[in-house]
């Protein structure tokens, strides 16, 4: 091998060689964290085939968490099992109200809204006097839970929006508690039946991140989120996120 060629070699190998270490050095600096959520259409919409989480929050949830220096790792599961994961610090960050004791305790909340929820009952009016209610086991309900089952209501929780919303519509249940956009989602293009009421319980309900206190990556998650939420003027994340 000529000198002029060795040269060469040494001189690509010393020019590469810290874009090389500098590429490694992202990579490990890119954090994993996993992002909890229930299925609440069109929101979190979960497949029932292939398993797969999609939606408005968790793409802009994937989108975001990206530009913050984090992959992304998605669970669509049930209220209650969401709230012991998120104790646990096996959920590093959430999507929820304010007001679940089993969140509150074990979550800090970002203070920018990601949205704004509508809460709402309807009732089958040829069954009044009944007291069934459908709901989702382990939410609250901001407290309309409560002051549901003072009234005498006996609540049929189903593991998901969708699950409580069937029990009513195929007409096991009388009563039915849920969020507004999951109930429109699900009719589509149906309409609801004569016999249906409609009762607005709450509106304008805000849903926040909430970052697990037991998460290893609490600190800087919440920080870069605050920050983040900081920046703009927009009432919701979502609505920022969207423009």
């Amino acid at each position: 091998m000529s000198s002029s060629l060795i040269y060469f070699v040494i001189f690509f190998i010393v020019l590469f060689s810290p874009i090389v270490k500098g590429e490694g050095d992202v990579n490990k600096n890119v954090k994993s964290v996993t992002l909890g959520i229930v299925v609440f259409p069109p929101l979190v919409i979960k497949d029932n085939e292939t398993g797969k989480c999609s939606g408005e929050v968790v793409e802009m949830s994937d989108v975001l968490l990206k530009q913050l220096g984090y992959d992304m790792k998605i669970e669509c599961i049930p209220p209650a099992r969401l709230y012991e994961r998120v104790r646990k610090g096996e959920i590093d960050l959430t999507v929820n109200v304010k007001g679940t004791a089993a969140l509150d305790d074990n979550a800090m909340f970002i203070e920018k809204p990601v949205t704004f929820l509508t809460l709402i009952r309807l009732a089958n009016t040829t069954r009044l006097d009944e007291k069934s209610i459908a709901g989702i086991r382990g939410y609250d309900y901001i407290g309309e839970r409560n002051r549901l089952e003072e009234q005498g209501y006996v609540f049929f929780d189903m593991p998901s929006s969708i699950d409580s919303i069937r029990l009513f519509l195929f007409d096991r249940t009388a009563n039915l508690i849920t969020y507004e956009r999951p109930f429109y989602h699900f009719l589509g293009d149906r309409k609801t039946d004569s016999d249906t009421a409609l009762i607005t319980l709450k509106r304008n309900i805000p849903t926040f991140f909430a970052v697990s206190l037991n998460s290893p990556h609490k600190k800087d998650l919440y920080n870069k989120l605050t920050e983040f939420s900081r920046s703009f003027n927009e009432s919701t994340i979502l609505e920022y996120t969207k423009n």
